[in-house]
């Protein structure tokens, strides 16, 4: 058994860098799953200060997040192609999230998570891997979180 304390957890810088082009504003992450050798899914600690947030993205598994911190929002996505790399969006919910929720979101559901304007938020998020046991890709997009959405390459 091993155990971690997510309140005592920084970020990893090597990860953040490799990362931080998915992000808008200030955002760090911790690879729980390293931390922990957790082997069939892929589990990070995510912190958004002051309205930071993801850009849009899809898993190719499902994806669950357990709130740690804060205040923040899910916002879904129906999604229309216009050709192989550029996608229309059109917003289908928009859900608070608070400290204690969880929330599952399917794999290849279009969407974005992050800290409210003025607000800090962090969670846990839990990839789910494919049905072949294989690490889930996440494939994101720049966009302009209302209309359109181009795959980031």
């Amino acid at each position: 058994m091993k155990k971690i304390n997510t309140l005592k957890l920084g970020p990893d810088k090597a990860l953040v860098k490799s990362k931080k082009r998915y992000f808008v504003g200030n955002a760090w992450l911790s690879d729980i799953s390293a931390h922990l050798k957790i082997q069939g899914e892929k589990t990070y600690l995510a912190n958004f200060s002051n309205g930071a947030r993801t850009k849009v993205h899809y898993h190719q598994g499902g994806q669950i997040l357990v709130v740690t911190k804060g205040t923040g929002i899910l916002v879904i996505y129906k999604k229309t192609n216009i050709n192989r790399d550029k996608v229309r969006i059109k917003k289908l919910s928009e859900s608070s999230l608070t400290k204690g929720d969880i929330v599952f979101i399917p794999k290849n559901i279009l969407h974005w998570h992050g800290a409210i304007k003025g607000k800090n938020f962090a969670h846990i998020a839990l990839n789910i891997f494919t049905e072949k046991a294989k690490e889930a890709q996440t494939i994101w997009y720049e966009s302009d979180f209302e209309s359109y959405a181009t795959k980031i390459k």
